[in-house]
């Protein structure tokens, strides 16, 4: 799953990683609000955690 750090997105501008997600899984409301993933669109490829730091890449923890 990709996690958005929001509390490190300046959200002042319009998220250029929405255009580097090649499956169209990032939108952004406004240029004031944080990106957000789609987790039915996300393959979870990780083009948008090599683009910004502010997109993690979790793995689940088998239990």
């Amino acid at each position: 799953m990709i996690n958005i750090l929001s509390d490190y997105c300046p959200q002042n501008h319009p998220c250029p990683v929405v255009n580097v997600c090649p499956y169209g899984a990032i939108s952004q409301k406004d240029i004031f609000s944080p990106p957000k993933v789609d987790e039915e669109l996300c393959t979870e490829c990780g083009e948008c955690t090599n683009y910004c730091n502010v997109f993690r890449l979790e793995t689940k923890k088998a239990v």
